[in-house]
């Protein structure tokens, strides 16, 4: 810019000489011509003393110029050198080209001529080609310092950046200009904010009524009071204060740095409370609903108690951390035990009778690729809806056998079948129909599941937005359908049908079950009791006595149990193909399989058939289907929690049946993933029962 305007300046005072001369020639020639050679010759020096000015003009702006460069080249070799920030240049090839004394200082590394990125920070391999990729920043840690890295990619000389790589690789990124800034008090500060965060920890002492039954004044006071010193001692083993609301109900408070401690341990609480006797026949448990997230007291609270529910939804005996937002389950190994009371069930009841006749039409719907209890509890509650005279519909998925089998055997049979059974012929519909039916005043109930997606027709989930009830017997999933009028959840029930069968007595005294009815509910009673050797109570029985008594055909059952040959040489193809990756646990693959309730079924019976094996504690079968979807059948006999385990994968169940389904999955990584969850929990046995022998000790 200096030198366009130099160059300006330099060509008019020519012009203002070569005028002057022009006029001085042309008075020479028109008054003296005998002055001309002097004339000449005054022009001529004018014009060399005019050159000597302007070359000493441009010498000194040349100098000033030069002054500045310098200043600018010093300040910046200065700042290079002295600013608190390392600084390195790296080029398209990944190599370090350039640092200052800083950047060297920083890695505390001698020589860094040639290395990478990853070779010179704590990074990951690779890491040159990904910071290429976009412009970034974070924080890494070196040795005990923090320091924020600032990364730009550089065009190179081809005018090619980071942005403009192309697949083929034929181009390289350009330079990699890297800034390192300690952020270590920072860093701290917010380490700090973070560990003495609060935490709040709703405890309940979940089965109160049913330890205390029975027990003496004094007993009952004992067995208060040592529950009630576990539970001090815990929170001050957390530096934390405790308030107690209720016999019932205790809020702990202490900081995230002591969560994590009690994260580590486990929380053995629960472990110290059960094991209580103060004359009680049941072993009295706890449930904790714990949570930090929350800009404000009262929105930590509210998420507390979100954890709660969901423990006591699961069964309670456990604890759920709910921590940035992400949900963490600790103990739940034990068995759910039943609740003897009935009070919730007449509430339920009673509720549901009020839904329904609210209700314009009725659709009852229950998981994809039904078994017997998602269609004997729907056809209960499918009952308990036509009684009312309403327009009612179950809603099933196309894959459902176990629902063909029903309606050949006992819905379709030409033997002794009620003119009130035969409306059943036409009750099931699939989603296409449905959605036709809907209207706005519509009520959905939801049977055997309370994950959308399990559902038979997520479309019609969709389609009746707010009025829907949930009856399950499955552990509370954190994934559970929103905007439910009423949730009857009860992982301590062995069935839907068993909830179903038992809330028909308090929705009307005077309804009575068909053979059919009746005949479809027991089905889905021994079904999810396998026979009534698993997951069952008194009030099983007492479910399974007035479903006997309505008329229900154990010798129609047993041949909906039936297999043909095919299947049966199937089952036991599983079996003898398991694996037994760890001991006490056996897993079989079944490849190549189509996707229906069959192929499902088979695989349960084979899993159940696995943990019949001496020495076998997990049996798990995978079925990899045509289709690209993995399905998993997961049994245990008591020991070790299989519902943990594909709850990890994204399923559910109970703590001895739980299953998955999955969606573009890669059936030797789920097999590899459930025995690695399996060793972990097999690893938590193992030490839970060495501590336990320490402490007996």
């Amino acid at each position: 810019m200096f030198g366009n305007r130099s160059q300006f300046s330099s060509w008019k005072e020519v012009g203002i000489y070569v005028l002057l001369i022009v006029l001085l020639v042309a008075a020479i020639c028109v008054f003296q011509p005998l002055f001309i050679p002097g004339g000449v010759l005054l022009v001529i020096l004018v014009i060399w003393f005019a050159r000597r000015a302007n070359k000493s003009k441009q010498v000194t702006l040349s100098g000033y110029l030069d002054d500045i460069i310098r200043n600018i080249e010093r300040t910046v070799h200065y700042s290079t050198k002295n600013l608190d920030v390392g600084m390195a240049v790296f080029s398209s090839d990944g190599k370090l080209q350039w640092k200052n004394e800083k950047f060297q200082e920083l890695t505390g590394l001698k020589s860094l001529e040639g290395k990478r990125p990853e070779e010179v920070l704590p990074l990951q391999p690779n890491a040159f080609e990904t910071m290429c990729v976009k412009d970034d920043s974070k924080v890494i840690k070196i040795k005990k310092r923090y320091y924020l890295m600032r990364y730009y990619s550089v065009p190179n000389q081809n005018g090619n950046s980071s942005s403009n790589i192309t697949k083929d690789n034929s181009h390289l990124p350009g330079t990699l200009m890297l800034y390192l800034t300690d952020v270590t008090d920072w860093e701290l500060l917010k380490q700090r904010f973070s560990e003495e965060r609060m935490c709040l920890a709703y405890v309940r002492f979940d089965n109160y009524e049913d330890v205390m039954k029975g027990m003496s004044e004094s007993a009952r006071s004992n067995l208060d009071g040592e529950i009630g010193d576990i539970i001090n001692k815990w929170a001050e083993s957390l530096q934390g204060f405790i308030i107690r609301t209720n016999k019932e109900n205790v809020v702990v408070g202490f900081n995230y740095k002591n969560l994590q401690k009690a994260i580590e341990e486990k929380f053995t609480v629960l472990d110290k409370v059960r094991e209580v006797r103060q004359g009680n026949k049941l072993s009295p448990t706890l449930s904790i609903g714990i949570s930090k997230d929350g800009d404000t007291l009262q929105e930590v609270s509210m998420h507390a108690g979100k954890a709660l529910d969901l423990a006591l939804g699961r069964g309670g005996d456990q604890v759920v951390v709910e921590c940035d937002k992400q949900m963490q389950y600790f103990g739940g190994t034990n068995a759910v035990s039943a609740k003897s009371t009935r009070v919730r069930a007449r509430i339920v009841a009673h509720t549901i009778r009020e839904q329904m006749e609210d209700a314009e039409k009725i659709f009852v719907m229950g998981h994809a690729n039904e078994d017997y209890d998602a269609i004997g509890s729907a056809i209960g509650v499918a009952k308990l809806a036509l009684s009312l005279k309403k327009p009612t519909f179950i809603v099933v998925s196309e894959r459902s056998t176990s629902l063909q089998k029903l309606k050949n055997l006992v819905f379709n049979s030409e033997l002794n079948i009620s003119e009130e059974d035969k409306q059943y012929a036409g009750i099931f519909i699939h989603e296409e129909e449905a959605l036709k039916e809907i209207t706005p005043r519509c009520l959905l109930m939801l049977v055997d599941h309370h994950r959308a997606a399990l559902s038979a027709s997520q479309k019609v989930l969709e389609a009746i937005p707010q009025k829907r009830i949930i009856i399950d017997h499955h552990r509370r999933a954190e994934d559970i359908i929103k905007n439910t009028i009423l949730k009857y959840m009860e992982p301590s029930s062995s069935s839907a049908s068993e909830l179903v069968t038992e809330l028909t007595g308090y929705f009307d005294d005077k309804l009575e079950f068909t053979k059919g009815e009746a005949t479809a509910l027991y089905s889905g009673l021994v079904v999810d009791t396998k026979n009534f050797n698993v997951q069952t109570g008194a009030r099983t029985f007492e479910a399974a006595a007035l479903l006997r008594t309505s008329g229900a055909d154990p010798v129609l059952v047993r041949q909906l149990f039936k297999d043909d040959m095919e299947s049966f040489r199937e089952r036991y193809r599983l079996i003898a193909e398991a694996e037994t990756p760890l001991p006490h646990m056996a897993i079989s693959v079944n490849r190549g399989v189509e996707n229906t309730s069959a192929v499902s079924v088979l695989a349960a019976q084979a899993a159940d058939a696995l943990i019949s094996v001496t020495e076998i504690s997990v049996g798990v079968v995978i079925s990899a289907c045509t289709d690209g979807s993995v399905n998993v059948s997961a049994r245990s006999d008591g020991s070790i929690n299989v519902q943990r385990i594909m709850e990890e994968l994204g399923g559910g169940g109970h703590q001895t049946v739980a299953g998955v389904q999955l969606q573009n999955a890669d059936p030797d990584e789920v097999k590899r993933q459930i025995i690695e969850l399996t060793r972990k929990q097999f690893d938590e046995l193992e030490e839970k029962e060495k501590n336990e022998g320490n402490l007996t000790e």
